[in-house]
């Protein structure tokens, strides 16, 4: 039987959990753009999730048991500089005995998912090659990684990332990208986009842990946020309600949002209807969103209580730390960010 790993537990970005509800270090101490930031990055993290069908079998909980594998795996690689760049490149991963295996009690308590449910899941990877179970646990092998379906998931995940930081600017061309961290004097090697990736996943990661946080699982975590972004769309396609509506403070009133039908969110989500509607089900039973004629939306009042706000703007700083790790290997996006302080 797997044991609980406390590593797992730690913050994925090498520090404990803050004790102000979890805000990164370089989370704005104003609540100016928190919505708009999560509205521009949930494409990013649900069609992110979709791109990786090939390892998955377009299962969105598989693939973020997937991630959290890789994650695991290459955790010392990515803090450490000088492996990081070393394999950054498509064709220069960490070699199998360098990625270290995890336990499946450890990946399932990082998503907040059940054990069992965790399980089959890896099972089903290990049966399809995806990943090795050994002694310690399981990893995934570079025989999973070097195909040519991963290398366009690398491009497209890379792709995702330049887009999110435009989009960002686009919506708030004042948002410091990367919390102030200085950029490298020297660029990474051309074609980092493990590198990029790899930072990627960590946010991701970080994404699917404020998600359960606040709807109790991921799975239900991963619904509303389909919810919430297909109910703020017509909000922030009006650049007037986007700047008074982008804030901690003021989230839109219910009439301004567009309500979702239960079947139109199991196909947004590739996921069974009768799956898809349990979950509604037991988020309403929750207060975390209700039915109205039309669908269903996140109301104003859930998004006013001190959990999710908490969690919005905890997630800005998220977006800071990504990008601010890649700045400080030299990899840049765009947007405004900081330069390094040059040489004495």
């Amino acid at each position: 039987m797997d044991e609980p790993d406390a590593a797992a537990a730690q913050d994925r970005t090498g520090a404990t959990p803050s004790g102000d509800g979890g805000r990164s270090v370089g989370a704005p101490e104003t609540d100016d753009i928190s919505r708009l930031v999560l509205q521009c990055a949930a494409p990013f993290f649900l069609k992110g999730l979709g791109g990786l069908a090939h390892l998955s079998g377009g299962d969105r909980l598989t693939a973020l048991l997937t991630l959290a594998i890789l994650e695991a795996n290459v955790r010392h690689v990515v803090r450490d500089p000088v492996l990081a760049l070393r394999h950054a490149r498509f064709d220069s991963p960490p070699p199998d005995e360098m990625r270290r295996p995890v336990n499946v009690r450890a990946l399932a308590e990082s998503l907040s998912l059940p054990y069992d449910a965790a399980r089959r899941r890896v099972a089903a990877l290990e049966a399809a090659g995806v990943c090795v179970r050994t002694a310690k646990g399981v990893y995934i092998p570079n025989s999973a990684l070097t195909t040519e379906a991963n290398h366009q998931a690398l491009i497209d995940g890379y792709q995702a990332m330049e887009t999110l930081a435009a989009d960002l600017s686009g919506v708030a061309p004042d948002f410091d990208l990367t919390g102030g961290a200085p950029c490298a004097a020297d660029p990474p090697p051309m074609g980092a986009e493990r590198l990029a990736v790899r930072v990627g996943v960590e946010y991701v990661l970080r994404f699917a842990e404020r998600l359960a946080a606040i709807a109790g699982d991921v799975g239900q975590g991963l619904v509303l946020l389909a919810i919430l972004h297909h109910n703020y769309a017509p909000v922030f396609s009006e650049p007037a309600l986007a700047r008074r509506h982008g804030g901690l403070s003021d989230p839109p009133p219910d009439d301004l949002l567009a309500p979702i039908s239960v079947l139109a969110l199991a196909k947004t989500l590739g996921q069974p209807f009768e799956t898809t509607r349990r979950q509604v089900n037991r988020l309403i039973r929750g207060r975390r969103c209700v039915r109205i004629p039309g669908g269903v939306i996140v109301s104003a009042q859930a998004m006013r209580t001190a959990l999710a706000r908490r969690a919005l703007l905890a997630h800005v700083g998220d977006v800071q730390r990504a990008y601010g790790a890649l700045a400080r290997l030299g990899l840049t996006f765009g947007g405004n960010t900081t330069p390094s302080a040059p040489d004495d």
